[in-house]
C-alpha cells in the first residue's frame, strides 16, 4: 500500500508529532512518504522519506498544480490530510487529479466543512466528529512511544498539568482552583497566556504553591512524570489529550475535566465538567493531596494495551483497506 501523509504547517506541534510516530510504524509495512513544509522538515525522523515542499496558501494556485504533479507522479492509493489547512489544500488538488482521501481532525472545530468532502475522516474522539455529514471512524491519540513505562519510580514531588499555555487549556481555572491545596503544582507549556498566568497565580498569592517552566523534551518530561504524585488536564476542549495517555503509561494518575476521550478512560469520579470552575475546584480538593489513596493501576495497564502507537496504525490501517476495496 502506497500512502502519502501531509502536513502543512510552520510549527512541530501535536499533530506533526502524531504523523512523525504513526508513519514510523506504517513504513514496516506500507510504503510511505510525507509532504511536509520545509519550515519543520528537520523535526521529523530522518528514517522517514520525506518530500519537501513550501507551505503556502489556500489561493495560491500555481502551488496547489505543483502539489498535484507532485501527488500524480507518486500515484498513491490514499493522500492522508491532517489539519484544517492541509484538507482544505488537498479539496483543491483532488479537481485536478483523482485519488482516495482520508483526513484527520485532531481537535473540536467550528467549520467541518473541509472534511466534508473527504471520503472518510478519523477524528481523535467522538467529539471531533460528531457534527460531520460524511463517514467518521474515531481512532484516539496514543501515548509516545518514546516514553517507557519500565522503571518508573514517582517520588510524588508536585502535581502536574501539561500543555499550551492558552485559554481552551484551562490553566486559569487550575490555578484558580488551587486555593484550598497543600500540594505543589507544576505547570509546564509556553504560549500567550504566560504573562497573564502569571499574574494570576501572584494575585491568588500562590507564587509559593505553582510554578510555571517552558515545554520540555519527551525525555525531559519522563523526568517530570517521575516525580509528579498526579496530572490535571483542566482543558475546556480537548482532541485527546495524549499528555494524560503519556502520564498514565508512566503509571502516573490522573485527573481530568470531561473532554476529548476521557470519559472512555476515567470514572466519573475523577472528572470535572469543562470549563466549570465549582466542578473542578471540587475535584481537586477531593482528591489532589490524598491521590495515593485511590488506586488507578488498572487504568494504566488498560491505557498501555489499548492506547499504543502500534494498536492505533493497525486500526488505521483497516480503515485504508477497507477505503481501498471500495469502488
Amino acid at each position: 500500500m502506497k500512502i502519502i501523509h501531509i502536513v502543512m504547517s510552520d510549527s512541530f506541534a501535536g499533530i506533526e508529532q502524531h504523523v512523525n510516530e504513526l508513519a514510523c510504524d506504517q513504513k514496516n509495512e506500507s510504503d510511505i512518504k510525507i509532504i511536509v513544509s520545509s519550515g519543520i522538515l528537520k523535526k521529523f525522523n530522518s528514517g522517514l522519506e520525506l518530500i519537501e515542499i513550501e507551505n503556502f496558501g489556500r489561493r495560491s494556485i500555481y502551488q496547489i498544480l505543483k502539489l498535484a504533479y507532485l501527488i500524480n507522479k507518486i500515484n498513491p492509493d490514499i493522500v492522508h490530510s491532517h489539519g484544517t489547512k492541509t484538507t482544505q489544500v488537498i479539496n483543491i488538488v483532488k479537481k485536478f487529479i483523482p485519488f482516495k482521501h482520508l483526513a484527520t481532525i485532531h481537535g473540536v472545530k467550528k467549520n467541518l466543512k473541509a472534511y466534508e468532502k473527504a471520503d472518510l475522516v478519523i477524528g481523535v474522539s467522538s467529539k471531533t466528529v460528531a457534527n460531520l455529514n460524511v463517514e467518521t471512524k474515531v481512532i484516539s491519540n496514543w501515548w509516545s512511544p518514546l516514553m517507557s513505562s519500565n522503571s518508573i519510580i514517582r517520588t510524588n514531588e508536585y502535581a502536574l498539568s501539561v500543555g499550551r499555555l492558552e485559554k481552551v487549556k484551562g490553566f486559569d481555572l487550575l490555578i484558580k482552583s488551587w486555593k484550598n491545596v497543600n500540594s505543589n503544582l507544576l505547570i509546564v507549556g509556553t504560549g500567550k497566556e504566560y504573562n497573564n498566568l502569571k499574574s494570576l497565580i501572584s494575585s491568588y498569592k500562590l507564587d509559593k504553591k505553582i510554578k510555571i517552566i517552558n515545554e520540555v523534551s519527551q525525555d525531559k518530561l519522563v523526568d517530570l512524570y517521575k516525580k509528579a504524585s498526579v496530572l490535571l488536564v483542566a482543558s475546556r476542549s480537548e482532541g485527546g489529550p495524549r499528555v494524560a495517555l503519556e502520564a498514565l503509561n508512566c503509571g502516573v494518575p490522573v485527573l481530568s475535566t470531561d473532554v476529548g476521550h476521557m470519559n472512555q478512560i476515567l470514572p466519573k469520579e475523577f472528572l470535572a465538567m469543562p470549563d466549570d470552575i465549582n466542578s473542578l475546584t471540587k475535584l481537586i480538593n477531593n482528591y489532589v493531596d490524598q491521590i495515593e489513596n485511590f488506586d488507578q493501576s488498572s487504568i494504566y495497564e488498560y491505557v498501555r494495551n489499548e492506547f499504543s502507537v502500534q494498536k492505533k496504525s493497525m486500526q488505521i490501517k483497516e480503515i485504508y483497506e477497507d477505503l481501498l476495496i471500495r469502488s
